[in-house]
This record gives structure tokens, sequence and C-alpha cells, in this order.
């Protein structure tokens, strides 16, 4: 019997059939259809405040959204099921907002476009790169609405929005050992106004062959770039961060991040193998690393993080992924390793993906992309949390994020309730709200019953005392304070 393309992917990405059969669990309710996995969460110590944002892609159930869970573990909001990737939340014109990308999702790469939404969960832009702009892909003549990649959706305080692209072309590869006339997936990135949708700066690493040489690439070429249908993955850029007029971008596979000023000139580039523009010290070097960002910049120095994955997917997976900051000497020239973060009990070994968040009081959090698991670090480099969403390699999420956010939903709250032993049983939740306190049960019958109940968790189960035919549920407190929904009681829950 032919495998189905599911099976066929499962083998490809390394998932057993034990571990198909041990998926993970999902929280589900009786209020609502929506489900999401459980995060189990362990505190050592005391953590930062804020919500933890994830966007779980489950390779097993062929499910993906964007989520947002309490520091306990419950959810707090399920967005729509899609493919999704480089969710975060960020700040716009002053005001917080959700970006992520959504679309069509291939193997590493992906054409769609980046959705922002305020914290109503509305969508209020969507940023595209249209056809106009003369991307060739593996999936030609097929075409896309748009063809931003799934890598990056960096919002800058000029509102706008940093994003890559991928395009296939020829390239000779014959310096690596591979044709003459050979075939590449170019990376781009490109700076859009997010109200207009114009686009304001391009890069094209191709085009910058000179400056970002083909040599310094780590990812085998074996049989790749005989062709336009499996091009040479070159060179995976996978984060992009603009400071004054310059950019900061990572190239996976070239295990690089190179500083392009205004003009698209690399002014310099850190190889976390060979040094590159720098002398790099052993305890300094990285690979595969994602999500590189500067914490502080001078004429004279930069100190920046990363997620550093030091695996990829044909690597053995022996290395432990850790967070890194690295210090660069601009006068000398020399990149030196400040503080790495790892779980000594419980290391990892994500071999992609993956992202490091610097929070208030020295925190930091670590989302490990490939392996579903976030770890926040104190200001002396302690554990204070460590959380998991999924099992290895069948869960992931692209990047992971902790702040502080105020839902206001437009819904009004999710309620079911039902008749059990003469007594009228209540469940109530209310997807996104952030800061309901309590609940207000009131049963609409000749003998009135009402009951104020703490928020308890996603959903809160309210029993009465009495049997009556409808209840009104009403949200105390909060931004939602007042609002209500009314329902027929039914026979089961």
């Amino acid at each position: 019997m032919k495998p189905s393309l599911q099976a066929v992917y499962l083998a490809a990405v390394g998932v057993t059939a034990a571990q198909e059969t041990a998926k993970w669990p999902l929280q589900s309710f009786k209020s609502t259809p929506l489900q999401a996995p459980y995060m189990n969460v362990t505190k050592h110590g005391q953590t930062e405040l804020g919500y933890l944002f994830v966007s779980p892609h489950d390779i097993l159930r062929e499910t993906g959204y964007p989520a947002i869970y309490a520091d306990d573990g419950q959810l707090v909001w399920r967005g729509p099921q899609m493919n999704i990737s480089a969710y975060q939340p960020q700040m716009l014109d002053g005001e917080p907002v959700l970006a992520y990308w959504n679309g069509y999702l291939f193997d590493g790469f992906g054409f769609g476009g980046i959705s922002i939404l305020n914290n109503s969960y509305d969508e209020i832009y969507r940023v595209t790169l249209p056809g106009d702009h003369r991307f060739s892909t593996i999936a030609d003549p097929q075409t896309f609405e748009s063809y931003i990649d799934i890598h990056e959706s960096q919002i800058t305080d000029d509102g706008t929005i940093l994003v890559t692209a991928v395009n296939i072309t020829q390239m000779d590869l014959s310096s690596i050992g591979g044709p003459k006339v050979g075939w590449v997936q170019d990376g781009l990135f490109y700076e859009i106004d997010i109200k207009t949708n114009e686009v304001l700066f391009r890069w094209s690493t191709v085009e910058h062959l000179s400056e970002v040489p083909l040599s310094d690439i780590v990812l085998p070429l074996e049989d790749s770039g005989q062709n336009k249908t499996a091009p040479f993955e070159y060179p995976h850029l996978n984060s992009v961060a603009k400071y004054g007029d310059s950019y900061l971008v990572s190239s996976r596979f070239m295990c690089t991040l190179f500083f392009i000023d205004k003009h698209g000139n690399v002014t310099w580039h850190l190889h976390g193998q060979k040094g590159g523009s720098f002398t790099l010290t052993p305890e300094a070097s990285f690979c595969f690393q994602h999500d590189a960002r500067f914490i502080s910049q001078t004429d004279e120095s930069i100190t920046l993080q990363l997620h550093d994955n030091e695996n990829a997917g044909y690597t053995s997976d022996t290395k432990i992924t850790t967070g890194l900051i690295l210090h660069l000497d601009l006068k000398e020239s020399t990149a030196s390793a400040v503080q790495r973060f790892w779980d000594a009990e419980e290391p990892v070994f994500a071999h992609s993906q993956g992202s490091y968040q610097n929070l208030s009081n020295g925190h930091v959090l670590l989302q490990h992309g490939a392996t579903p698991k976030l770890e926040e670090y104190d200001e002396d480099g302690a554990l204070v949390m460590r959380a998991r969403f999924g099992y290895d390699e069948t869960l992931q999420s692209y990047r992971g994020y902790r702040t502080p956010w105020l839902g206001r939903p437009r819904t009004v709250p999710d309620v079911v309730a039902c008749a059990e032993k003469g007594r009228t049983v209540v469940y109530v939740s209310w997807n996104g709200a952030t800061d309901v306190q309590s609940w207000r049960v009131t049963a609409q019958s000749d003998s009135e019953e009402v009951r104020t109940v703490p928020k308890n968790g996603f959903e809160t189960e309210v029993r009465l005392d009495i049997v009556t035919e409808k209840v009104l549920v009403e949200a105390v407190g909060g931004v939602g304070d007042g609002t209500k929904s009314e329902v027929t009681v039914g026979d089961a829950c």
C-alpha cells in the first residue's frame, strides 16, 4: 500500500509510530469547541509579568494557530486555525498588536502575507508582497496572493515591517562542487510600509555574492542545485532587525550574521565558525542560529543576542541549544561570548526555529522552536521557569514571547448550561478576554437565583441549586465588565 503524504512527511521529520500514537493531550471545553495543547508549567523562582505567546503547529493533527497562555498554563486566547509562523506581540503607533505570517507552507519556507491584529483580535492591516515583484518558485506555474516568506514580521518604530522572501535563480555552484549553471533559492528581505504596502527597501543575497561568499555556506550541497525544482538553499535568511538606517540579518545555513547599510552594502559579517570580519573566540562559536537582535550598540562595540540552535535537520543533534549573548569589539574586530543560557537538567537539542527575548530586570525567555519548550532565566542566569506544550518532533512553535496584554474581544462570552440532578450547571468562557474577575449567573425563572463566582481559568463552572429554563451570564470586572450572554438550559452539556 502506498503511504499517505502525511506518513511520508512524518517519516521525513523523524516522527516514529510510537510518537504518532502518543499525541500530546489537548485542552477541551464544554462552552466552546476550541481546543489547544496543555501547557505544563514548572516554576523554580519569580518570573516576570505577562502572558506567554506561542503558535503551536501540530504535525500529527495538521493544525496550527496563534495562542496566548497564562503563567499557570491556562489558555487565554486561541486564534483561527491556519498555517502560521513569525507570530509575535509588538507595538504599532503606540498600541499593542499581534503580527503573524499565514499562507501556503512548504518545507522550510512559504508564500503568504502578514496579518496585524489589534487587542480586540481584529485584523487591522494585511501586508503583502504581490506577484508583480516577479518571483520564481518551486511551485511554478502556481501563483500566490503574496510572496512573503515565513521567517520574519518585525515592526519598526517608523510604522514599517521587515519581512523575508525567497526566489529561485541561476548561480554558478562549481566552487562548492555543483554545476556551473546551477539553481539556488535566493534569500531576500524587504522593508514595507504597513499602511500603504509600499516597498521601501529590498535586499537580495545573490545580488551581493561578493560580500556574502558562497564558500561560507555550511549546508551540504548533495543533489540539490541541479534544477529549479530542487534548488540549493542559499542562504536561508531567518531574522531581520533594523538599527538606525542599517539592518542586522541572520542566515541559518551560512551560520552568519550580516550588518547591511542603507545602500545594501555589507558593513561587516560575523561567521559563527570562521569569524568572518571578526576574530572569534572558541566560546563564542554558534551555528544554525535564529532571532538575532542587538542588545546595545555604540560606535566602538555591539552586544547582541541570538538563539543558538547548533543543530540542523542533517546533523546528529548532539550539541546543546542555548541562548547566547555576544560582544563585538568593532575597533579590535573581535567577537567574544558574554553569557549562555541552557537548562542543565533538561537540555534541548533543537534542530530548527526558536527565539530569544530580553525581559525586564535582566530576565531572558527562550523558546526552542522544533522542541516545544519555553525557559525563563533570571538576572543571574538561573532557571526560574520551564514550560512544555508538546512532544519533540510532533509539535512546534516558530518563536515564543512573554509580554503584558489586555485582550478586548468584541464577542460575548460563550456559555452552555444543562440540568443535572435537580441543579443547573453552567460553563462559561470568553476567548481572548484577559481581565474578567468573576462571573455573575442569574437563573431566569420564578425562583430566581443569582450566584457570582471567581473566574477559574479559561472556562469556569457554576452550579445553581435550582433548575431553570434560561440563564443570564455577566462578566464582572475588567474592560468587558457587564458584557452578557443568555442561553437556554439543555438536557446535557
